[in-house]
Formats: structure tokens, sequence, C-alpha cells
């Protein structure tokens, strides 16, 4: 019944990938922080800070679609349990 509905859950597959990427990223902000912190500018705070902010809601999108791919394994894995029931009957 769910599997019907259309949703804004990013594709399962993908999940892992984007988390990586996002970890690379600030993995790559810290390092240029950390190197050049002597010579930073107001600008890149403020790039810097936008890149975070984005990532943030990235990992938050990411952490959303998974519960939502959870949420439709249960569910799954619920109407199984209730259709072998019923065979049982």
């Amino acid at each position: 019944m769910a599997s019907n509905t259309k949703s804004s859950a990013l594709p399962k597959e993908w999940l892992v990938p984007i988390r990586l990427g996002i970890y690379l990223v600030l993995a790559g902000c810290s390092a240029f922080i950390y190197f050049n912190v002597g010579d930073l500018e107001i600008t890149h705070y403020l790039i810097i800070v936008s890149i975070v902010a984005v990532a943030a809601m990235v990992l938050l999108d990411c952490r959303v679609s998974n519960d939502y791919w959870q949420r439709e394994e249960n569910q799954k894995q619920a109407d199984k349990n209730n259709s072998h029931e019923d065979d049982g009957e």
C-alpha cells in the first residue's frame, strides 16, 4: 500500500555515497581552516559557513530518507508476517 505513494526520499543506494562526499567536503574545510588559520578573511568564513550549512541540510535529508526506507522495510516485513498468519488460519 505504501509503495504506491510517491516519496521525496533520496534513493536508498545514494545515501552512503552522498554522506561520504559530504564528510569529505567537511574534512576539506577543516583542513583549509587548519592550514590557513592566520590568513582567513571574512569572505573565507562566509563561504565555509555556507558550505557547512548546506552539508548539514544534506545530512539531515539523508537521515530523513534513511528513516523513510527503514519504515518501508518494517511495513513490508509486517505485511509479510500478516500474510503468513492469514495463510495459517
